[in-house]
């Protein structure tokens, strides 16, 4: 008898499973038509998985609980079930979007016309990252596309709003298979060559968790730009990506219409050398404003990047809707709208909340006020919508700032489960709760695996030496404190104690912390990214007179030289800033007093005292004396300014104002070590030469008018 009883109790088991998988197959197809969130099927499927236990309680009881007579253990298990399902479903979907997949945005055109449109909500887009192709046959002419192709598959895919493609320069299968398993399903790669006139691409979707290849296709033609094109159609349309239903048509403009093409200047965007780009095509629109974008972080010049983004605002409309948008907030930022910016730039993270562009400048943005809190919680909702390295490092970062280091090291712990590596992020958060030894012991693990990474780990090997005998203290900080500026460019880094650390701010770039490296030296980074060290500069009496900044890269250093800005000289800056020259003269004199080592603030005295003592046409005549082109130099005069811009083979500088000093020598303000000096040459013809100014561990300070393999400093002008 009881054997039957449980046959029948399975029989209505298997057609209550059979029941729910049909309902569950009903309301998918619901769930595709109307734009509702897929997940209410896996709500669904846990929700009929999880009432199993009460149901084959009842199923077994059913004559018996009919009549309503329950046993103790009926009076407990089903109502613990219940509760236990709920706590289960609360927190396995509660933060999960349970609405539509997409979602109407109301936008402005140029014209002022409103618009409506619907695009797909972010956390329902397929993420897709696309990593390097391999060479098959060595040919030196296509080696830019082993990266160039997957930067233009990337550009190209990001038209389509229910895709979220992210570009990878990597070409090692276990490290692909690393990176991608962290947070996707799976990843693009592929190989190519040139068969005669054709080009070959092979493309593989892969599962991201082995490698194993899920499509694949071989495209070939003459036409190198058609092919990406004819890419990205099979991508999308292999990733599981319909446009069939009601709103969602993206507009795919040719990739060849709003990039190049030009395979010469494809092959320098590809190399990221957006100036030879824009040269060998000047309608390279998305060249402009990646350059704009690359100015405007490094704060290479104002004047430059104004000139490259207007370049860009005017051949706008070649680019794709996301582009244009980027081009209106990188001019709002060139031209330092930062209100107009931040505005621009939250009303486009509602259509793309993680996109790199909005969320850097929004992180900026935050950095210039010190606002920890917006920061913080940006990175916590970048993170939730797409988690992945970028949106990870700067939740990191923001949780350091904070102060809230412990959170972060649980976070990872999840992660190092799926991929151990994850833990060399923990080195910063773990040195600063104090936990010293582990975060070594974790170091030194990278570094045997990972022995090409030398340069990175500098900063480090800095950082542990120092540790090992030293306690951090925040006294070790205070030298620090205050603001700094870029002797090459007009980068500003400003540091100050919060939360028991030095916090950084990096003009357009944002907030970050430093780590005791040394006496009166400090460091810090990411060593999967980029590390740095940082060293003060003092005179005889302790007074900081700079900092000296090395950025390590995987495969390469950059030094730079940052002036201390005391009290005095920022209030001298700022009177010089609001043309208030008077009160400048007297303050730069007080700035130079206490300063002695600032050299370049004798050249802005200079401009001052000499522009006050000099008529205004005869200043300008002296400009149009030495107007014209010197080689690779060109100065010129517009809106009775004076301007120079060097431009050859070897390298470009950016556009700046100079500034007359004496009746031959200019200065500029973006880069405050160079002098240039019009001199007349024994040939009759009239030279220019500049002065660079070096400052060394003693604190001696030299003009210097050097040339090397590189630099050449005195040309002669054209005839």
């Amino acid at each position: 008898m009881n054997k039957k009883k449980w046959f029948k109790t399975l029989q209505f088991l298997a057609a209550y499973l059979v029941a729910a998988w049909t309902f569950l197959q009903f309301v998918d197809w619901i769930l595709n038509r109307y734009d509702i969130s897929p997940y209410w099927v896996d709500v669904l499927l846990w929700f009929f998985i999880g009432i199993i236990p009460s149901l084959m309680i009842y199923l077994h009881n059913q004559e018996r609980i009919n009549k309503r007579i329950l046993k103790l253990r009926e009076k407990i298990i089903f109502p613990l079930n219940i509760i236990l399902l709920s706590l289960g479903l609360y927190f396995g979907f509660g933060n999960t979007d349970l609405g539509a997949t997409t979602k109407s945005i109301d936008y402005t055109t140029e014209d002022g016309e409103q618009k409506t449109t619907v695009i797909t909500k972010e956390e329902f887009r397929t993420g897709i990252p696309i990593y390097g192709f391999k060479q098959v046959v060595k040919d030196s002419a296509t080696d830019w596309m082993r990266y160039g192709i997957g930067r233009l598959l990337y550009e190209d895919l990001l038209q389509n709003k229910s895709l979220s493609p992210e570009f990878e320069h990597l070409t090692n299968t276990t490290t692909k298979i690393r990176e991608a398993s962290l947070f996707y399903d799976f990843y693009v790669d592929g190989s190519y060559q040139k068969v005669d006139e054709n080009y070959e691409i092979t493309t593989h979707i892969r599962k991201a968790n082995n490698g194993k290849s899920i499509k694949k296709q071989t495209f070939s033609g003459p036409n190198f730009m058609t092919l990406i094109d004819d890419i990205s159609v099979f991508i999308t349309s292999e990733a599981g990506i319909t446009e069939n239903n009601n709103n969602l048509n993206y507009l795919d403009l040719p990739v060849n219409e709003f990039i190049s093409n030009s395979l010469p200047a494809l092959e320098a965007y590809a190399n990221y050398d957006y100036t030879k780009a824009y040269d060998i095509d000047k309608n390279f629109a998305l060249a402009y404003l990646e350059q704009a974008k690359r100015n405007t972080k490094f704060n290479r010049g104002k004047l430059e990047t104004q000139d490259i983004i207007d370049k860009a605002f005017s051949l706008k409309n070649k680019l794709p809707l996301q582009k244009q948008l980027e081009v209106y907030i990188q001019r709002s930022l060139a031209y330092e709208q930062y209100d107009d910016a931040e505005k621009q730039v939250k009303l486009q993270l509602e259509v793309d909340p993680t996109n790199e562009f909005y969320n850097s400048i929004l992180f900026a943005i935050y950095g210039e006020t010190n606002n920890k809190d917006s920061f913080i919680k940006a990175a916590e909702n970048l993170f939730n919508k797409n988690p992945n390295a970028y949106s990870g490092l700067n939740l990191i970062e923001a949780a350091m700032v904070n102060g809230e280091e412990d959170r972060i090291i649980e976070a990872l712990k999840t992660y190092e489960i799926i991929q151990p590596a994850v833990s060399a992020l923990k080195i910063e958060p773990l040195i600063l709760k104090g936990d010293i030894n582990k975060a070594k012991a974790i170091f030194e693990e990278y570094k045997l695996s990972n022995p090409k990474n030398t340069n990175r780990n500098r900063a480090y090997d800095s950082i542990f030496t120092y540790l090992k005998n030293n306690t951090p203290k925040i006294e070790d900080f205070k030298p620090f404190i205050g603001t700094y500026r870029s002797q090459q460019n007009e980068l500003i880094l400003k540091y100050w104690i919060e939360n028991d650390r030095l916090v950084r701010y990096v003009k357009n770039q944002g907030l970050d912390i430093s780590i005791p490296a040394g006496k009166d030296a400090i460091g810090g980074g990411f060593i999967q990214n980029t590390t740095n060290y940082n060293k003060l500069l003092k005179d005889s009496n302790g007074k900081t007179i700079g900092l000296y900044n090395h950025q390590f890269y995987w495969n390469g250093t950059s030094e730079n030289f940052y002036w201390k800005l005391d009290k005095d000289i920022l209030a001298a800056n700022k009177a010089f800033e609001n043309q208030d020259l008077n009160l400048a003269d007297s303050l730069y004199t007080i700035a130079i007093e206490n300063n002695p080592k600032h050299e370049y603030l004798k050249n802005i005295l200079a401009h001052i005292e000499y522009t006050a003592s000099k008529a205004s046409d005869s200043i300008q005549l002296q400009n149009e004396k030495f107007t014209g082109s010197y080689g690779p130099r060109n100065f010129w005069s517009e809106n009775n300014k004076f301007y120079y811009k060097r431009k050859d083979d070897k390298g470009e500088l950016v556009k700046v104002e100079l500034l007359p000093i004496s009746e031959n020598r200019y200065m500029d303000l973006t880069r405050l070590g160079t002098i240039m000096e019009f001199t007349n040459d024994p040939s009759g013809k009239m030279a220019s030469k500049s002065y660079s100014l070096t400052i060394d561990k003693d604190l001696r300070t030299e003009w210097k008018n050097e040339s090397n393999d590189k630099i050449v400093n005195y040309f002669l002008k054209d005839d």
